[in-house]
């Protein structure tokens, strides 16, 4: 038998999945550098988040997400949420309850850490298409090593998710020039992006000129004429969608966007009375926060302009502008309040700033020059993630101490009565319950901040799904009671089985609270653990808490 022998493949045939491999492992290797990145930024995170206690903030949001998705099943009214939360409360919260619901606080914080990893992806992203590879590395590394990003990573708000939000939308900005591919369908996401971001957090509208002019610089080369018709077009559209998105969420969120954001004045606080600082005081904090990248910024303007790049020149001025947007706005209000949340952000636009600083760099000289650059650019980021991750102890403010577990155990006996009605002053309020795990309804549970008590005979109900005027002064046709008024009466009626001030936002309106359960009979002080008064209504207790009421210490 004669053995047929099957004709060899052409060479150009052998050389194809040879080829394609090598491609492969090339392309792997160019990602490399974020993969150790990511995995830095998540070791330096799940460092701070090894406490088993909700910060107020925490609590707050996971709580309200509970109580949003049970009205959505259940019914029962509105729990008021957008006339005072600073993003819309059926995004972030309800997200955060699905994640409390399957994995505990533990799987809600690193729902944040998915979030600010995304940050830093996008940030590469976008560095990497602007400036190149080296620059994308160097400013990513930056922006995962500063102690903002970690701290945010591993809090169970709603920053995290806005911040990575805002990041999708300037990398969609960047991806809308005339040589890119699907340039149109990336130009429609931006606007639905920053809606999407600006609902989640509402500060986060200030970025938004920030990344419409990132789109319209990508068609500059064009002429500034149409340059400046897609700044138009991209702001009337992100206008439009957000003045639409406020008209369906009605008159609530329309305060809620006041009272939080847009109707704060100059020292002035939504939340607490806080300490006016002084210029020199935030500039510093800035500084100490996020100051290598914003210099940084400010050196490749610099460079830029030196060179004659004007087009660089543009963008770096820009992202050094955008590094800068939250200290000029806590400026104008003299307050640090939330400011090294929305500092992140601002860090965000300025590595991207510093990038460019390095694409200047190493544009020029012969090979060993430019190797010397990256070699410094990359020694340096690392350095500064060094120096930035050890201030993100200062910043990380969640969890508890040991005061905090005392409160809440000393409380939770006094929580369980069946339809009782709690006061409890600030963030503390749904931290407590939260903390215990004990379910009180949201209609049945108050803070110091707001209040909407049904005047006795006048139809309302503290679900507040009856219609009716509501007022903060007693009045013939008024059927709820708002301000220190509605505290006052609901008081003095002892609505409230227990009040305390634990976690108060040491408000006139909380000195009022308190003068009022003083002169009230049948109130009676429980204790003053973590330094404030917590008083009982004594007769709704009777029989039924083996501790005695006079436990004041």
């Amino acid at each position: 038998m004669t053995a047929v022998l099957a004709p060899s493949p052409p060479a150009h045939a052998r050389a194809a999945p040879l080829a394609t491999s090598h491609n492969i492992a090339r392309e792997a290797l160019t990602w490399a550098p974020l993969a150790l990145i990511l995995a830095a930024q998540a070791l330096l995170t799940m460092r701070l988040s090894t406490g088993a206690f909700a910060s107020g903030d925490e609590g707050r949001y996971i709580y309200a997400g509970h109580q949003l998705i049970y009205e959505l099943w259940h019914g029962g009214g509105s729990p008021y949420y957008e006339t005072f939360f600073s993003g819309a409360p059926v995004i972030y919260p309800v997200l955060a309850a699905m994640a409390d619901h399957i994995g505990g606080l533990v799987a809600v914080r690193l729902m944040s850490l998915v979030f600010m990893m995304t940050a830093t992806t996008t940030l590469f992203l976008t560095t990497r298409r602007l400036f190149g590879y080296l620059p994308a590395v160097v400013a990513s590394t930056i922006f995962a090593g500063i102690g903002l990003t970690q701290g945010l990573g591993a809090l169970a708000t709603y920053d995290a998710m806005a911040i990575m939000l805002v990041t999708i939308a300037a990398y969609c900005a960047v991806r809308t020039g005339d040589a890119e591919k699907h340039a149109a369908a990336w130009l429609l996401s931006v606007p639905l992006m920053l809606l999407l971001a600006n609902a989640t957090k509402y500060v986060t509208v200030m970025f938004d000129p920030v990344v419409i002019t990132l789109a319209a610089v990508q068609v500059s080369a064009a002429g500034w004429r149409r340059a400046l018709k897609r700044i138009m077009a991209l702001g009337l559209a992100t206008s439009a969608l957000l003045v639409l998105m406020l008209f369906l969420g009605g008159s609530a969120y329309l305060n809620g966007v006041l009272f939080s954001t847009l109707a704060r004045s100059g020292g002035a606080s939504p939340v607490f009375v806080g300490t006016v600082l002084s210029d020199k005081k935030i500039i510093s904090e800035s500084w100490t926060w996020i100051g290598l990248p914003v210099a940084a910024s400010a050196a490749a303007v610099l460079l830029t302009a030196l060179r004659r790049s004007w087009k660089d020149c543009v963008y770096s001025a820009q992202f050094f502008l955008a590094g800068c947007l939250v200290t000029i706005g806590n400026l104008r209000l003299h307050t640090d309040e939330s400011m090294y949340k929305h500092d992140d952000l601002a860090a965000w636009f300025a590595c991207i700033g510093a990038g460019s600083a390095v694409a200047v760099l190493s544009r020029e000289g012969n090979r060993f020059t430019k190797g010397a650059v990256a070699i410094i650019a990359i020694a340096g980021a690392v350095l500064s993630g060094v120096h930035y991750s050890q201030t993100a102890a200062s910043t990380y403010q969640a969890g508890g101490n040991d005061t905090t577990l005392l409160v809440a155990a000393t409380l939770r006996p006094y929580l369980e009565k069946p339809n009782g009605r709690y006061l409890i002053g600030g963030l503390a309020n749904e931290q407590t319950i939260y903390l215990d795990h004990v379910r009180v309804p949201w209609f049945l549970l108050y803070d110091d901040l707001y209040i909407k008590y049904p005047i006795p005979g006048r139809g309302g109900d503290s679900h507040g799904q009856t219609r009716g005027f509501t007022c903060f002064q007693l009045r013939p046709h008024c059927m709820y009671l708002e301000g220190i008024v509605g505290y006052q009466a609901a008081i003095r009626a002892h609505w409230f089985a227990l009040i305390s001030m634990w976690g108060d936002h040491n408000t006139a309106q909380d000195t009022e609270i308190a003068q009022a359960v003083e002169h009230t009979p049948g109130y009676e002080l429980l204790t003053k653990v973590g330094g404030a008064p917590t008083w009982i209504y004594a007769p709704a207790y009777k029989g039924s808490i083996v501790n005695s009421p006079n436990t004041a210490r």
